[in-house]
């Protein structure tokens, strides 16, 4: 149908698959004349990026998590067969109070299982 390729082509789609590393950057900005390290160092302001469950994926050892000073965290990895509709947030929090979240969701191309889906099995 015409609405559906129209759909995925008006979005800021990437073609992702299993095998291709990512790299997500997440970046705080403060319109508050404060600079963001003194936001961290005075307010507890933190920036972090966590799985579905809100577990910090620091913890898990697949990913890469860099940050070049606090207002600044990116997050690598390679993405896996089972990184099909996983979503990664990037996490505000205000003294170990989540305040607010970026949401990220792999979603790969269908394009392999509907060509596989039209062969007839037998």
């Amino acid at each position: 149908s015409s609405s559906s390729s129209s759909s995925s082509s008006s979005s800021s789609q990437t073609e992702i698959s299993p095998g291709r590393s990512v790299t997500l950057f997440c970046q705080l900005y403060s319109d508050t004349g404060f600079s963001c390290d003194d936001l961290v160092s005075s307010e507890g302001v933190e920036l972090l990026w966590v799985n579905q469950t809100g577990v910090d994926l620091v913890l898990i050892s697949r990913y890469q998590i860099s940050s070049s000073y606090h207002c600044n965290i990116t997050l690598t990895t390679t993405l896996l067969n089972e990184d099909n509709n996983r979503e990664w947030r990037c996490q505000l929090t205000l003294r170990n109070q989540v305040k607010t979240s970026v949401r990220y969701t792999v979603k790969y191309s269908a394009q392999a299982d509907s060509t596989t889906a039209v062969n007839p099995v037998h």
